[in-house]
C-alpha cells in the first residue's frame, strides 16, 4: 500500500492534533485495505455494516499497537493526549462513513469507543514481543478471533490463521513506516 507520510514543510513544528489525525488517516487506509486483502482471499462479507465493523476491529487493533510502538518515544501524558485525539479523530471517520452508508441519526461513535476500550483492555493483557517490538501470538490470535467474528460463516475457521501469518505483518509494516515518519519525526518536522 503505497502512502504518503512525510510533512511538506519540514521545519515547522508539528501539533499532536496534526500527528493524531495523520496517524488516523493513515490507519483507516490500512483498516479497508485489510477488508479489501480478505475479499481478494475470497473470505466472505456481505454487508457494508460487516465491512464497517471489520474496520472498527482493525482500528482498535492498530490504536493498541500504535500504543505500544510510541511508548518509549513519549511521556504518559503525551501518551495519553495522543492517543486520545487519535482514537476520536478514528471515532469521527468511522461516525461519517457509517451515516454515508448505514444511514443517519445513530450515534455510531458510541459503538466505536465502547468496542476501542474493550480491545484496548484486552490487547494489554496480550502478549508483545519485546526483541521484535512487535505483536506476540497471543495478541494477533485475539485479533484474529475478534475479525473472524465479523466475517461471514464462509470459511470462519481460517480467517484467524490469515490474520496472523499475512495480514497483521503486512499492517505493522504499514504502521511502523507511518509511526517512523509522522511521531518520530525523521521527515525532520518536529512533533510539538
Amino acid at each position: 500500500m503505497r502512502m504518503r507520510t512525510k510533512w511538506h514543510d519540514k521545519e515547522r513544528e508539528v501539533t499532536v492534533d496534526e500527528t493524531a489525525n495523520t496517524m488516523a488517516f493513515i490507519s483507516w487506509r490500512i483498516a479497508a485495505a485489510l477488508v479489501l486483502n480478505l475479499e481478494n482471499e475470497n473470505f466472505q462479507t456481505d454487508t457494508q455494516k460487516q465491512r464497517l465493523d471489520v474496520i472498527r476491529e482493525a482500528l482498535a487493533f492498530l490504536v493498541s499497537v500504535t500504543d505500544r510502538l510510541v511508548v518509549n518515544q513519549m511521556t504518559i501524558e503525551e501518551r495519553q493526549e495522543f492517543v486520545a485525539k487519535y482514537a476520536i479523530k478514528l471515532s469521527k471517520t468511522f461516525q461519517e462513513n457509517c451515516e454515508d452508508l448505514l444511514g443517519r441519526d445513530v450515534d455510531y461513535k458510541k459503538d466505536f469507543i465502547d468496542i476501542l476500550n474493550q480491545r484496548l483492555n484486552t490487547y494489554a493483557e496480550s502478549s508483545w514481543d519485546e526483541e521484535k517490538d512487535l505483536p506476540g501470538f497471543k495478541y494477533k490470535r485475539d485479533f484474529g478471533d475478534f475479525i473472524s467474528e465479523q466475517m461471514g460463516e464462509k470459511d470462519n475457521k481460517w480467517i484467524t490463521d490469515q490474520i496472523i501469518e499475512i495480514e497483521v505483518p503486512d499492517m505493522v509494516v504499514n504502521l511502523r513506516k507511518s509511526k517512523f515518519e509522522m511521531v518520530d519525526g525523521h521527515s525532520a518536522a518536529q512533533v510539538s
